[in-house]
């Protein structure tokens, strides 16, 4: 920069940023008066106070927060990806692969509609995926998860254990927060549990998943639960947490919530 040629004493006062809204004079940040050197792009202004501007910069710094908080959680939700599911070739599973017969192309049809559905808006409503061990329950909720990561949305799958585990952690690790996990599991467009009733739970871990089921129907999000029970079987296999009360409460509101999808046994063993 030739500094022999600046003019010190030539201001653009009259080249400020004005409000777009009211054509108010901003204020520069940081400058009491600028040079004609310095190049508009890297000037930074005070906000307007005026009704119109202040909307704006609400609606613009909500917007900021909602992308930074789903930054946040693909962050962690692609650390338990890699953890969880490459392992067990999760990431593989689609409804091109899935073999189903007669008696469960129905169920997979279903289950592929609902997931195109998806696409544009979440839906309210969740899925329940039973059958027996082996008919491919996982297969098909897994499906459903890499069409919607393929369209952009948000999704954690996963046994119950495992997601309750990472809110455990949160006593240990002064970095996360059991409320953060909780607000991750309740915000994200979808959230997989999969074999649930397969592990006895807790007062601790049912009341965990009551919060996370509640507040996502709340919030207009679905969840899918894949499980080898019926409903009376899922509230026996709850009963070990000692409080029916809540077991009532937590699997009446799956089921209020959620479209039953029921696979049956199928003749080709599936991979």
């Amino acid at each position: 920069m030739d500094l022999e040629n600046i003019n010190y004493n030539e201001v653009i006062h009259n080249k400020l940023k004005k409000c777009e809204f009211c054509g108010r004079e901003l204020e520069p940040i940081g400058l009491e008066y600028l040079y004609v050197n310095i190049s508009p792009d890297c000037i930074e202004y005070h906000r307007c106070n005026c009704n119109k501007a202040q909307e704006y910069w609400r609606k613009k710094d909500k917007q900021e927060y909602e992308e930074q908080k789903r930054n946040r959680y693909k962050a962690v939700i692609n650390r338990i990806y890699k953890e969880n599911y490459v392992g067990r070739n999760i990431q593989n599973l689609n409804f091109e692969n899935f073999y189903s017969d007669q008696n469960n192309q129905h169920a997979v049809k279903v289950a592929r509609d609902y997931a195109n559905k998806n696409k544009s808006k979440m839906q309210a409503n969740g899925l329940i995926i039973t059958g027996k061990s082996g008919v491919g329950k996982t297969h098909l909720a897994g499906a459903i998860a890499n069409r919607l990561i393929e369209d952009g949305k948000i999704v954690l799958m996963g046994r119950l254990t495992t997601l309750l585990d990472m809110i455990k952690e949160t006593f240990r690790d002064n970095t996360k927060s059991e409320n953060e996990l909780i607000e991750l599991y309740s915000n994200v467009d979808m959230i997989i549990i999969d074999d649930l009733g397969t592990e006895r739970i807790s007062s601790w871990a049912l009341e965990k998943l009551y919060t996370i089921i509640q507040n996502r129907f709340e919030n207009g999000l679905p969840i899918i639960i894949t499980t080898r029970f019926d409903k009376k079987g899922l509230i026996s296999r709850f009963s070990y947490s000692n409080d029916q009360d809540l077991v009532d409460a937590t699997i009446s509101k799956l089921y209020q919530k959620c479209y039953g999808i029921t696979l049956k046994e199928m003749k080709k063993e599936l991979v």
